[in-house]
């Protein structure tokens, strides 16, 4: 049953996009029932984001009580991509891969559709885990389910970032319906979303949104300039991205 004290459109935005970025199962009970716009849906990614970096933080945490941090690291990774990051990290190698082409366009746009993965996406791939469980081995164990959080909702902000300044040109496509009626409202929610993490930090939650927020429009525009547009790869591309910008920005302002 719907908690009454939660709007049922809000409810029903949640619960998809949980759906949709994570691989968390959803007893259909609990499932929406009404239509859903994936554009307002996109706007609680970052509370899905921060939802799964406290989980895989957590179990990491759990791991460092009889691991050294870098195994435990590399455990609450492992936990991270099967609730869900595994599905940023399918964009991120294949716009690594068609970067690597060398083409542009259409044709480069063709590379990135192949689901095989290239000798580019491998090595951004690895540059990906390793970066992330380094990054992570250098925090304090015991801040890890709050700054891996931070991190992953930081991440997701920069996927609304991307979508708020990305365009999408092409006539098909899955992130046709969540890129093109992405505007400021969105971003505005989105923001509402990720402030709700504020007072567990705020020095870590500003420097982390803002190291992500940058990334999320740094890699639109590069997306831009090569692919022509922002498609869900470029997506992906910018939830990888902007989480490890904000993890580096949260190790080298520790005090």
């Amino acid at each position: 049953m719907i908690p009454t004290a939660i709007p049922a459109r809000l409810y029903a935005e949640f619960v998809f996009l949980l759906g949709f970025l994570s691989r968390i199962p959803i007893p259909s009970r609990f499932w929406p029932r009404q239509p859903v716009s994936p554009a307002s849906a996109l706007t609680f990614a970052p509370l899905v984001g921060a939802l799964l970096g406290g989980l895989a933080g957590g179990g990491g945490g759990l791991c460092a009580l009889g691991m050294p941090p870098r195994a435990a690291a590399w455990g609450a990774l492992a936990l991270y991509a099967l609730l869900g990051w595994s599905l940023h990290l399918d964009g991120w190698t294949d716009l690594a891969d068609g970067w690597g082409s060398g083409k542009r366009g259409e044709a480069l746009r063709k590379v990135m559709k192949d689901s095989r993965i290239g000798g580019y996406g491998a090595i951004f791939l690895v540059v990906a885990l390793g970066l992330w469980t380094s990054l992570t081995e250098t925090l304090p164990p015991g801040s890890w389910p709050l700054l891996l959080a931070l991190g992953a909702c930081a991440g997701r902000f920069a996927l609304l970032a991307a979508a708020f300044f990305g365009t999408y040109p092409w006539e098909t496509g899955l992130a046709r319906d969540y890129v093109i009626p992405f505007g400021k409202v969105e971003l505005f929610r989105g923001l509402l979303c990720a402030s709700l993490l504020l007072p567990l930090g705020p020095r870590q939650w500003l420097v982390s949104m803002t190291a992500a927020f940058l990334a999320g429009w740094g890699l639109c525009r590069f997306a831009r300039h090569l692919l022509g547009g922002t498609n869900g790869d470029v997506l992906g591309a910018s939830a990888v991205a902007g989480e490890l910008a904000a993890l580096t920005a949260l190790v080298l302002t520790r005090s």
